[in-house]
């Protein structure tokens, strides 16, 4: 069943579509400055102009998506400065994610959808959360993790991560305790190393690790 917007949430939700729509009309993309829709306004309104071949409707219509406009970008300007914080973060989650498809492993991002409607498609991207990586049973060994941890504080919110079955070891595995998000954590089957691994469990924000009981990693051998 389709959940029908109560009228004050469309109503929110129209005007960021109005004013990029406005936007568009200007010949520009999101995001925008107020500097950037002032001169496309110049150069639209001359084309626009009824003494330059225009029509009367043509100029009033580009002098109305103009203050639409530069309204929407005077209250976004502001998340511009946040893009670019966000471009390491956004770099290393693609890197990782190349990794992931690489050894044919699996990934989930949590997107912000209503981004969009003020950065625009592209740069709302910028903005996806991975939060969760399962690379069980797949050729991901020490040099990939390696790569995966290199700077841990650009993978912020990754919650979830499965080793099961892969070849890493302490020599990688180590550098799990600096991902900062990181809740949930499988070792069954690697070569890490019991010590390390209660390590890795006794974390202040780890939640679980499999893999950390000897009986029941024994138990799982015997099943295998």
């Amino acid at each position: 069943m389709a959940l029908v917007p109560r009228p004050d949430e469309s109503s929110r939700r129209s005007a960021p579509l109005k004013r990029q729509a406005a936007v568009e009309r200007l010949g520009l993309s999101l995001p925008v400055t107020p500097g950037d829709v002032k001169q496309a306004y110049f150069q639209k309104a001359r084309e626009a102009h009824p003494d330059r071949g225009g029509s009367a409707a043509d100029f009033h219509e580009v002098q109305r998506a103009f203050e639409e406009a530069l309204e929407y970008a005077k209250r976004n300007g502001k998340r511009l400065p946040w893009l670019g914080a966000q471009m390491p973060v956004y770099v290393a989650q693609r890197d990782a994610i190349d990794l992931v498809e690489g050894c044919r492993g699996t990934y989930f991002l949590e997107r912000v959808d209503w981004l969009a409607g003020t950065v625009g498609e592209d740069f709302a991207a910028m903005a996806d959360k991975l939060t969760t990586i399962d690379v069980s049973g797949r050729p991901f060994g020490d040099r990939e993790l390696a790569a995966l941890t290199s700077e841990p504080g650009n993978l912020p919110h990754l919650e979830s991560l499965s080793l099961a079955d892969t070849p890493v070891t302490d020599a990688s595995a180590a550098r799990l305790a600096k991902l900062p998000s990181l809740r949930r954590l499988d070792l069954r089957g690697t070569e890490v190393s019991f010590a390390l691994r209660k390590k890795l469990a006794r974390l202040p924000n780890m939640e679980r690790v499999e893999g950390s009981s000897r009986l029941t990693e024994f138990l799982r051998g015997r099943r295998r």
